[in-house]
């Protein structure tokens, strides 16, 4: 493992860190939104709860394709190829945080409640899925990396959101 893969990987990922913060952010602007679940419930239980929305989905795939795209142009590489691999890594971090919001529901942990791991990765995971679907292959070991940075990450960027009144709780 080298440097250079680290870095490979980022780029491919970055677009998907991006897009998992963007919905908070969004949501000032576009308000509540419409829940993905419609307000469903399976055994009693929302299905994803109102914090996981379609203007949510769309915000953090439209802002993973402009990551995308912003990657392109500044190491000059294809921008249609980096604006597509930006837009799936987005929607993959959104479907990855979708996925993780029904698995909380199905553990009956309300929403804003913590899940160690889960809270931290979900997008993670749903990026790296996404984009080895479509041919994406990144070294084991820089995945594994990332995913130590990315925990931290996010947890100290989730209690910056919270002091900044974007989020509730601080996790």
């Amino acid at each position: 493992m080298d440097l250079r893969s680290l870095f490979e990987t980022l780029l491919y990922i970055l677009p998907a860190m991006t897009a998992n913060g963007s919905p908070v952010v969004a949501s000032r602007f576009y308000g509540k939104g419409t829940p993905i679940d419609g307000g469903r419930s399976l055994g009693g239980k929302r299905l994803l709860g109102d914090g996981k929305t379609w203007e949510g989905l769309a915000t953090g795939t439209i802002v993973g394709l402009l990551t995308g795209i912003i990657i392109g142009v500044l190491l000059d590489r294809p921008v249609a190829y980096w604006a597509s691999i930006g837009a799936l890594s987005g929607f993959g971090a959104m479907l990855g945080d979708i996925v993780g919001s029904f698995i909380k529901r199905r553990l009956g942990l309300p929403r804003g409640s913590p899940a160690p791991l889960l809270d931290q990765l979900d997008f993670y995971v749903g990026a790296l899925v996404v984009l080895y679907f479509v041919g994406v292959r990144l070294s084991l070991s820089s995945v594994i990396i990332w995913a130590v940075i990315i925990f931290f990450l996010h947890r100290a960027t989730n209690y910056l959101a919270y002091k900044l009144k974007l989020k509730s709780v601080p996790h």
